[in-house]
């Protein structure tokens, strides 16, 4: 019996080491390529008030890409948005924020230079989205036979968010 149950816990015990040698990844990263980019790259506000929000993102964009991601603003704060990117998708990124009820857009970045920084204070809770636009080309065309060739088009994009309470204004 003693043996029976000897060679059970060893079996046992080389099950689950099995297991954790099957997650290894054999020093190749397979993290997501773009993970936490918004946190390391952006730009963070001066301002010790603002505080990181969860909304945060960040994915990989290909030249010529245009992406959404929603997230809700309210009432009584401040927000804070900035966007980063890689060298390779260029100087110049695109992003809207659009009510996602009315599709009426509150803040399109062409009409101040492309900046890559928007603050703003809400008066009216709302899900809104942001709409990032990566300029150019998306290199689809090249497909051969069935396999798009890896290209020096693609790199991160982050947008970080961040808010604080709506400061008091006067006195």
């Amino acid at each position: 019996m003693r043996t029976f149950i000897n060679t059970f816990f060893l079996t046992i015990s080389l099950i689950v080491l099995s297991f954790f040698s099957y997650g290894q990844n054999n020093g190749n990263d397979y993290r997501p390529i773009c993970l936490d980019f918004q946190k390391n790259n952006c730009k963070y506000s001066e301002n010790k008030y603002y505080q990181y929000n969860e909304a945060s993102r960040s994915a990989l964009f290909i030249k010529g890409q245009t992406s959404k991601m929603n997230f809700e603003i309210f009432n009584g704060r401040d927000y804070c948005i900035s966007i980063c990117n890689e060298e390779a998708l260029g100087d110049t990124i695109a992003f809207k924020l659009i009510d996602d009820e009315t599709e009426d857009v509150l803040y399109d970045n062409k009409n101040n230079y492309y900046s890559k920084v928007f603050e703003f204070t809400v008066f009216e809770s709302r899900t809104i989205y942001i709409e990032i636009s990566v300029p150019g080309h998306t290199g689809i065309e090249k497909k051969i036979h069935g396999v798009l060739p890896k290209s020096r088009n693609t790199g991160c994009v982050g947008v970080l968010i961040e808010h604080m309470i709506t400061p008091v204004k006067g006195f």
